[in-house]
């Protein structure tokens, strides 16, 4: 159900959500828990991760699924339309740049009714803008497919930062049609350099973890500054409470119409799920 702000009802939608297969969820949260440091909200698990997100107030959820190993994405890819059909999630699915044939699976991805793809260059190691990456992008490009890329610093590569804003900002200058999603409002823990190369240019952000690190302040301003329709809310759940990254944007004082498309319909556009049932339609 929506969320209370402002002496409003709001819907929300959170386009930066993990889960993981039942059979590997405990061993890969407790894993990555011991790499950041972070207790996980949820125990990675799609069927808690749907209860959590409920009470969060959560209306709707995007799961950003990673193929971390070639030939990793057609199980992955089938996983993800199954938890659409099954479950009224938006999963993305994911391609791994070193497959076969990573150009087909993309097609494949929109054949699959997917509504975009999540590359990860710290986990996949690539550098953004790495030539290897274009016929990917050039495919993603044609089929209308955004590309959800985590931005900036990395707890499982913290000595080397594989999408800094200044070669994120070249991928969105060669690539003019790609739709492209840098995480974590541009760049974790970069956002300095986000606000130098990034606001303004044609690249949508979300806000996952930007209540944990982020100053209140310097994410406002480059809200204000940046295009409206291209922020989204996010929280990378279970790193981050979802309920938390709601309140910390709430808390930012935005233009409340602006606050709405943030918080749910920049999402629903981008990736084209559902309105909440009963809703009027509109975001007005």
């Amino acid at each position: 159900m929506p969320v209370w702000i402002n002496e409003e009802w709001l819907y929300t939608a959170d386009a930066h959500v993990h889960t993981f297969p039942e059979k590997i969820a405990a061993k890969a949260v407790g894993k990555l828990a011991h790499i950041s440091g972070i207790t996980p909200y949820t125990d990675g698990t799609l069927q808690q991760t749907k209860i959590k997100m409920a009470e969060c107030g959560v209306d709707h959820a995007v799961l950003l699924n990673i193929a971390t190993v070639p030939g990793q994405e057609q199980t992955i890819n089938r996983c993800a339309a199954e938890s659409n059909s099954q479950h009224g999630l938006t999963a993305l699915g994911s391609v791994h740049f070193l497959s076969d044939d990573p150009v087909n699976e993309v097609h494949r991805i929109k054949t699959l009714g997917l509504a975009g793809v999540k590359l990860h260059p710290d986990y996949q190691d690539f550098i953004i803008d790495d030539e290897r990456l274009f016929p990917i992008y050039e495919a993603c490009a044609q089929e209308g497919l955004p590309i959800v890329f985590h931005a900036g610093w990395d707890c499982y590569s913290p000595n080397l930062v594989h999408a800094p804003p200044e070669r994120s900002a070249h991928v969105a200058e060669i690539f003019p049609s790609l739709k492209i999603v840098l995480a974590h409002f541009g760049g974790l823990k970069q956002w300095d350099e986000v606000e130098r190369y990034l606001i303004g240019k044609n690249v949508w952000f979300d806000t996952a973890m930007c209540a944990t690190y982020a100053d209140k302040e310097q994410i406002r301003r480059m809200i204000l500054s940046h295009d409206p329709t291209k922020i989204m809310l996010g929280s990378d759940c279970p790193w981050e409470n979802p309920r938390i990254s709601i309140s910390w944007l709430s808390s930012l004082h935005l233009p409340q119409q602006l606050l709405r498309d943030i918080l749910f319909y920049n999402a629903q556009a981008l990736f084209g799920f559902e309105l909440p049932a009963g809703s009027k339609g509109e975001s007005d």
